[in-house]
């Protein structure tokens, strides 16, 4: 009787450690920055309209039309196709295809040499370039024409905290790249933001995985075999970056790649032409504007503009400094720079070197709202006996009560 209730006992306790165990398993698939793989089932697109060539079809009968082409997909749906989870549009070669992605036409774009898609460039850091080139001449890479390119070098690690298409899709699913697809998108998902599809040059796209909300796959089925589509539910897409503070839309990026050939590349966030007639410019705040990564940081960005040499001259240098003014704009971008101070043949490369940098600027804010912000300040330099600068030795802020 005793060993009868003690064997009914062992069983007890493995059964349970068994579900413990599976349980566990279980919330670990469920983990994104888990190293398991999963999803483990796929689905096949269930409740979705199916539409080739502006017809709804049944999703079996893709076998009958080779060359199919996915188009695009909406995860959710209002018109008249609102009683699906989702829309797939697709097309053969002989149907005119869907609306090309958004950033088509861009330049090939490349961050410390290494080239990147124009969502990864929209996500990196304006604050922290420390220089922009940009070359009008066609450029042909594996197959793709791009109309010019833009060359970013930037202090941000930005490759160190993200992961590639293919390595997302290796880590949490296991699948074949080769039979993928991947559509992309944001939580925050409308008709103008449905995301982009991802059929090939997968190694240009990064994505932060701490950003990663979902990864779903559904199995589609077309003439030439089957392929999985692999959904990528992101905080992270399309203008978002992800900071020790949180979540954020760096408006910079906004300012210099709504327009990638037309920005000025030597003063990316230099509003030029800004018109502030009429404008309440202001000369103090809650929290006034100042550079992204801190003074120090911010005169070594100058002085490495200006050639600067890095270590402090031996020779007994002369003190000087320059007084400059200008606005900085809601979106952190500035305008009306202008020297206040004697001219000095010197100075040209100091307000240069200010235009370059002009995307380092924090917006100012009143109860949290932005303003427009005369920011005068004075840059205090040591030149030698020729008068050239030879070190930026510090700032400091000047206020007035006039408006220029």
């Amino acid at each position: 009787m005793i060993t009868n209730y003690m064997r009914y006992l062992s069983l007890f306790f493995t059964l349970l450690v068994n579900i413990l165990v599976a349980r566990s398993q279980q919330l670990t698939v469920n983990t994104p920055d888990s190293t398991a793989l999963y999803p483990k089932q796929y689905g096949t697109f269930e409740n979705y309209a199916f539409i080739l060539n502006g017809t709804r079809i049944n999703m079996h009968e893709l076998l009958n039309y080779p060359e199919t082409r996915l188009g695009r997909v909406f995860d959710h749906n209002s018109g008249i196709y609102s009683q699906y989870q989702g829309v797939v549009y697709l097309h053969t070669p002989w149907y005119p295809p869907s609306p090309a992605d958004q950033h088509a036409d861009d330049p090939a774009y490349f961050i410390n040499n290494i080239q990147v898609s124009p969502y990864a460039i929209r996500s990196s850091i304006v604050e922290q370039y420390t220089a922009i080139k940009r070359s009008e001449q066609d450029t042909l890479i594996d197959g793709i024409l791009y109309q010019g390119s833009i060359h970013v070098d930037t202090d941000e690690d930005f490759f160190a905290s993200r992961m590639t298409i293919p390595e997302v899709v290796k880590k949490y699913t296991g699948l074949p790249l080769k039979d993928v697809i991947v559509h992309w998108r944001s939580s925050h998902w409308d008709a103008s933001n449905p995301g982009v599809i991802i059929q090939d040059h997968f190694p240009l796209y990064y994505i932060n995985p701490k950003g990663l909300q979902e990864v779903k796959v559904d199995r589609i089925r077309f003439a030439e075999g089957e392929r999985y589509f692999v959904h990528l539910v992101d905080q992270g897409y399309r203008y978002s970056n992800f900071t020790e503070k949180g979540w954020r839309r760096p408006q910079k990026n906004l300012m210099v790649f709504d327009e990638p050939m037309a920005f000025d590349p030597t003063a990316p966030c230099y509003m030029a032409d800004f018109d502030m007639a009429g404008k309440d410019i202001r000369h103090r705040a809650q929290r006034e504007p100042e550079p992204s990564l801190g003074e120090s940081a911010y005169l070594k960005k100058l002085s490495t503009n200006m050639d600067l040499p890095t270590e402090k001259p031996g020779t007994k240098m002369t003190p000087d400094s320059i007084t400059v003014q200008f606005i900085v704009l809601h979106n952190g971008g500035i305008t009306g720079l202008e020297s206040i101070s004697p001219q000095k043949p010197a100075h040209v490369k100091i307000l240069q070197a200010i235009k370059q940098h002009s995307c380092v600027w924090s917006a100012a804010l009143e109860n949290r709202n932005t303003l427009f912000f005369k920011r005068k300040m004075v840059i205090f330099y040591s030149k030698d006996k020729k008068g050239d600068i030879r070190s930026l030795d510090s700032l400091a802020y000047r206020y007035d009560d006039h408006i220029f």
